[in-house]
């Protein structure tokens, strides 16, 4: 032990690395574990039990049955099964009283709590034996009476004679209602044969992934077509252009869904102009406002690749007999593919994991992220195991499209020896305008939204309606009601950037410099677990892990804070890791051979040298973390609301104030773009664009 304790003296990084390893797997494997034992919990069930008067029988209120199949044996005796077998039966042919009876349930000594509710434990016997017990439960019967305006509705209490191991009498008043509960937990896969057989879980699982897939394909045309060309092709503004579709790619998620509901929605400013019945609500609305949503980042990727393709491939490929075309489709698309791949599942991912755009657009089409924040979050009481189930399921499909972008890649190898810069050529004078044209109308469609949220936000909403009259009341009312959102999201955002920062850099370096056995490929999958992971999918984990002592962090700004570190920290990490392979090995061993600690070499020599690298993804972490909305919408609590929770109330709940949300989201815009000015004019150059690949 002595020894153990020196040896981790002399290098710190393994006792970071053990602290780092549990905590990354708390958060991530623990809480995704906690959501796939939910789904597999399924409830023991419940009932609402009418009792008969005079010769009416009793009955179930059949809205009420959960849990149970019910089987009707004669008029007066009534079965209830589960798993296929017969549970226990209600026999109500004596006025007054009920019979439970049970094969193969032994039932213990009854008891009546202050309520009135009568508790009856009971165990499973197995093998005809009934002090053999294979599980155990307890069955809950509440009596409720209803009386009229002019009558009382108190009734005597329950009354219960035992008549067997198997067999109880209950007496109860007359009219009563039973309210019958089990509180016994079993494990099974009834939930996954329940999510995977009815209508509207089938329908959230296609409608996800036809969304997800038309959007890509859409957005892989555009992004990609308008990528060649200004790789290929001189064009004036290049620069401008590359940081207008920048600033896009880090619009607010839900931002478009909002600006183009308030231009085409029922009651659309563009709608109610031209007096037409049609609307963008629908699944058709979605995958428009996602298209446009996800462009950027094919366009982005795209370019990195198509301008990385060593200039002499091509000339080797003239010179051969081949023509343009032919070049385009056998050297430099097959070169460019690893690039415009990883921003199709980029792209994908982000379109199949999005929340707000279906929930805005079209509140009654079901997708998989809105579907689980139903169920889990219900008025009327979530269906935690049927949301876990969704999740489980989320995230496989997620893996899925995962395993498949790198099985592609995996197919051949891209690598070659880029020995000239891209030379791009001028374009013929029909061709320079028919790109501007395109250009125009590709970046105009993105900023519909931006314009739409800075225009409107000037402008008074009267009961949901854009009137005429000039305003600054919806900033006044910002400032004066919604203050503390502004705050709440530069605190927790900055408290997560600094975590993400911070160990961002201290897991990179033990990835790429440090190499230990096991743990560092441990860390860096634990790092990448959450980029496939939903946030809703997330959010539900962590409430699920949190939500009881001794650690109880729902409902507390702590719970925020975490969950953007972990979903943000793939950005941090890979953005450090990009750096430190840049720097070479000797120049830390040169200093250690001067003398210099392990730690000393590290912040005297390597973190100066990729500091460039590493404020540049805590930049990007930021920027993803202010617009966060699908783990955010589930984990804050009053009073830590968020920007976004405030912008995402007052687009979708009755009597929204849209000026509110104009306003919010105007600031929110001009705080994304003052750090993201940092990004494009520091980072990247307008003809060797480098965006690491996570």
């Amino acid at each position: 032990m002595k020894f153990s304790r020196i040896h981790a003296f002399k290098d710190p990084w393994k006792f970071f690395t053990l602290i780092i390893f549990v905590v990354l797997t708390v958060l991530t494997v623990v809480s995704q574990l906690w959501i796939l034992k939910t789904s597999v919990q399924e409830k023991g069930g419940a009932f609402t039990l009418r009792t008969g008067q005079g010769d009416r029988p009793a009955e179930i209120e059949g809205e009420t049955l959960s849990g149970f199949t019910l089987r009707q044996e004669t008029p007066s005796v009534i079965t209830l099964a589960r798993s296929g077998r017969d549970f226990f039966s209600i026999d109500s042919s004596v006025s007054g009283q009920i019979v439970l009876s049970s094969q193969s349930l032994t039932f213990g000594e009854p008891a009546l709590d202050e309520d009135g509710k009568l508790k009856i434990p009971y165990g499973t016997s197995t093998g005809g034996d009934p002090a053999r017990r294979s599980g155990t439960g307890s069955l809950q019967i509440e009596q409720k009476v209803f009386g009229t305006l002019f009558q009382s509705s108190a009734g005597k209490r329950l009354e219960v004679e035992c008549l067997s191991p198997g067999s109880l009498r209950i007496y109860h008043a007359p009219k009563a209602y039973l309210n019958f509960s089990d509180s016994s937990v079993r494990f099974g896969l009834a939930n996954y044969i329940t999510f995977l057989t009815t209508g509207k879980y089938l329908d959230a699982i296609v409608n996800s992934l036809l969304i997800a897939l038309t959007a890509t394909v859409v957005a892989g045309v555009l992004g990609t077509t308008l990528a060649y060309l200004y790789a290929r092709y001189k064009m004036p503004m290049t620069s401008a252009v590359i940081s207008l579709v920048t600033m896009a790619s880090v619009s607010p998620p839900f931002l478009g869904a909002y600006a183009w509901r308030m231009l085409l929605g029922s009651s659309g400013i563009i709608t109610r102009f031209l007096g037409i019945n049609w609307t963008i609500m629908g699944m058709h609305g979605v995958i428009w406002v996602i298209i446009w949503l996800i462009f950027p980042v094919v366009f982005l990727l795209s370019y990195d690749s198509f301008v990385s393709i060593d200039n002499s491939m091509r000339e080797c490929s003239y010179s051969l007999g081949a023509d343009r075309r032919r070049t385009l489709f056998r050297i430099e698309l097959p070169l460019a593919i690893p690039g415009i791949v990883t921003g199709l599942y980029m792209a994908m991912m982000t379109a199949f994991t999005d929340f707000g755009t279906p929930y805005i657009i079209s509140l009654d089409l079901n997708t998989l992220p809105v579907l689980i924040y139903k169920e889990f979050m219900s008025e009327v009481g979530g269906n935690y195991s049927i949301a876990s189930t969704g999740s489980v399921v989320m995230v496989l499909l997620s893996s899925m499209i995962l395993m498949a972008q790198r099985i592609y890649l995996a197919k051949r190898s891209y690598a070659s020896i880029k020995t000239q810069q891209p030379s791009a050529r001028m374009p013929s004078a029909g061709k320079k305008v028919a790109i501007e044209i395109l250009t125009f109308v590709l970046i105009a469609m993105a900023f519909v939204p931006h314009v739409t949220v800075l225009v409107t936000s000037f402008f008074k909403w009267e009961a949901g309606i854009l009137s005429s009259r000039l305003t600054w009341e919806n900033f006044s009312r910002l400032f004066n009601l919604n203050l503390n959102s502004i705050w709440v999201t530069l605190s927790t955002g900055t408290a997560a950037t600094f975590l993400t920062f911070s160990l961002g850099i201290g897991i990179a370096y033990v990835i790429v410099k440090k190499r230990y056995p096991f743990f560092g490929q441990a860390l860096n999958l634990l790092v990448m677990i959450p980029y496939i992971i939903p946030g809703t999918v997330l959010a539900i984990g962590f409430i699920l892990l949190f939500n009881k002592p001794p650690i109880l962090l729902t409902g507390t700004w702590l719970i925020l804070v975490l969950a953007y570190f972990v979903r943000k920290l793939p950005y941090a990490v890979k953005s450090a890791e990009s750096a430190l392979y840049r720097i070479h090995p000797a120049l830390e061993e040169a200093a250690r051979s001067l003398g210099a600690t392990p730690t000393k070499s590290f912040w005297d020599v390597t973190f100066p040298l990729m500091i460039g690298g590493v404020i540049s993804g805590a930049t990007l972490s930021f920027l993803q973390i202010m617009t966060e909305i699908s783990s955010t919408i589930m984990l804050y609590r009053p009073p830590w609301k968020p920007m976004t929770a405030v912008i995402f109330e007052n687009t979708i709940d009755a009597g929204a104030d849209f000026g509110v949300a104009s306003a919010m989201t105007v600031v929110l815009m001009v705080m994304l773009y003052v750090p993201l000015y940092f990004i494009t004019t520091k980072t990247r150059k307008p003809k060797e664009t480098r965006i690491e690949e996570l």
